[in-house]
């Protein structure tokens, strides 16, 4: 089944970038960039309802300045595995607030029911809860601080490993005080 997502590919300095491929590569067996899920639909919609509707929804939305400063181990109950989520301290609410404006109308039935929205980088992934804490633990003891920011989105299908580009939706720059 082809699902369709809208993603925040972030903006980091070079050095962030490099540490988070590395360390999302091998630990979370993620080759990508790194970035944040922001709409992930598996129900029936068609493509270009649901990406006028991602266009509609975000046109107010402003770009977003933010920084990884926590990690967080989070189970993932229904693969029985661990995640280590490099979360904002900084740009959290504003994250938040692009995810709920995603999710407004037509885009309601990609909403996740069975756990709240939690905006975050995955940089590990494991069965065991004890290597995800002390990952977790170390990267919180050793001050993590990555600087970053969204100025665009992307619209993607996803067919297993498959992914496409439908569309890059910029978002709005900020004023003086935004």
């Amino acid at each position: 089944m082809e699902a369709l997502e809208v993603i925040a590919v972030p903006h980091f300095n070079k050095a962030d970038l490099a540490w988070l491929t590395d360390i999302r590569s091998r630990r979370a067996g993620s080759r990508g960039t790194p970035y944040f899920t922001l709409v992930f639909s598996n129900f029936s919609i068609q493509q270009a309802a649901f990406l006028r509707a991602a266009r509609l929804y975000t046109k107010d939305c402003h770009a977003i300045r933010f920084r990884l400063r926590s990690a967080l181990v989070v189970p993932e109950q229904a693969i029985g595995r661990f995640h280590v989520f490099l979360i904002p301290d900084e740009g959290f609410g504003a994250i938040l607030k692009l995810h709920d404006a995603l999710h407004a109308g037509v885009l309601r039935g990609a909403l996740r029911q069975d756990s709240p929205y939690l905006p975050h980088v995955t940089v590990a992934t494991t069965r065991d809860y004890s290597e995800a804490r002390d990952l977790a633990l170390a990267l919180n003891q050793g001050g993590i601080d990555i600087h970053g920011h969204i100025d665009s989105l992307l619209v993607e299908t996803r067919s297993g490993a498959d992914i496409h580009l439908l569309a890059e939706i910029q978002l709005s720059k900020a004023s003086w005080f935004g």
